[in-house]
């Protein structure tokens, strides 16, 4: 019988000022090492200066290694809270003036392979690096005049890939993900946006729902990212931010703004679905991040590449259940 999860409620105090845009960064699939992951941070960091970011969105896949697998993939994962890629891949990485934001993180299916339980205790070395549980809520408030609050709901997406237990991508993964129930945790989500309310909801989740290349790991005999969808549409979800395809990419749907900032430390050229023409907002494969601005009514979101020009935009609007 698979082990049932925790989930942890975190709720925070206001960031902006009354009438003031919360602004924060959402970045993904990043910690390579390489220098394309450097272009990106040292962008970020003249981005965090000049918009007053206030905190970051970390989609997943936070440590890569340079060995690879049978397949040609690249490892993933750190051994231990002392692990040199903390150093090397985060804290000499994401300095400067992105040392005094919190990084609200979740799991890739690269930090599967590895230990992923130090992740959610690194905090005890660096309080800005928040991942207190594999699934989790934040709540910010927006406007201290009208009272207003945005609902941020981190989920743990691996438990929801199939094709992850048919063949793990290394005996770790399939131990850890032996422990973890996917539907006690659609269950959780769908109750925890039910309960919600908050003027604006969002998931965070490191796989995609769906991607320029159609729906994400179609055919699993088992489970796919599919089954969050209908959650996402029955409460008002506004966006679900994700990484893993390592591209930048904005999709719509069914009323729901579906971004992929997956491009932290590279981009790849995937082959498209022509079944998803219609559904594709935008997509390139330029490395970069997410900037987005949330006040009461609306959300705006850029892509920025590693120059620092803004590539995409799209404006949300808050829904209306």
């Amino acid at each position: 019988m698979k082990k049932s999860f925790v989930v942890a409620f975190l709720l925070f105090a206001s960031f902006p000022a009354q009438s003031e845009q919360m602004r924060f960064l959402v970045f993904g699939d990043w910690g390579m090492g390489n220098e394309q992951q450097k272009a990106v941070a040292k962008q970020m960091k003249t981005t965090a200066a000049s918009q007053e970011v206030q905190f970051v969105v970390n989609v997943g896949d936070n440590f890569y290694k340079t060995t690879v697998d049978s397949k040609g993939n690249r490892e993933g994962g750190i051994t231990n809270l002392t692990d040199s890629l903390w150093q090397t891949y985060f804290e000499q990485v994401y300095n400067s003036t992105l040392k005094n934001l919190t990084f609200y993180s979740i799991l890739g299916n690269h930090d599967y392979m590895g230990n992923a339980s130090a992740q959610l205790l690194y905090h005890k070395l660096d309080s800005r690096w928040v991942m207190p549980d594999r699934n989790y809520t934040v709540r910010f408030s927006l406007n201290n005049d009208t009272g207003s609050t945005a609902l941020f709901v981190f989920i743990d997406t691996s438990p929801f890939i199939g094709s992850y237990y048919t063949d793990p991508e290394n005996p770790t993964m399939k131990q850890q993900l032996d422990q973890q129930n996917y539907k006690e945790q659609l269950t959780w989500l769908n109750e925890t946006l039910r309960a919600s309310k908050d003027e604006w909801k969002f998931v965070v989740g490191h796989h995609p729902i769906y991607s320029a290349y159609g729906v994400f790991l179609p055919g699993d005999i088992s489970v796919s990212m599919e089954v969050v969808k209908p959650v996402l549409q029955d409460n008002g979800v506004a966006a679900y931010f994700c990484g893993h395809v390592h591209k930048l990419q904005h999709l719509q749907q069914d009323g729901i703004d579906f971004f992929i900032s997956g491009a932290g430390a590279t981009g790849k050229v995937y082959v498209e679905d022509p079944n998803m023409i219609e559904s594709v907002v935008w997509s390139t494969k330029d490395a970069g991040f997410m900037t987005v601005e949330l006040d009461d009514d609306q959300m705006v979101s850029q892509f920025i590449n590693t120059e620092g020009t803004v590539i995409h935009s799209a404006t949300t609007k808050r829904p209306t259940i």
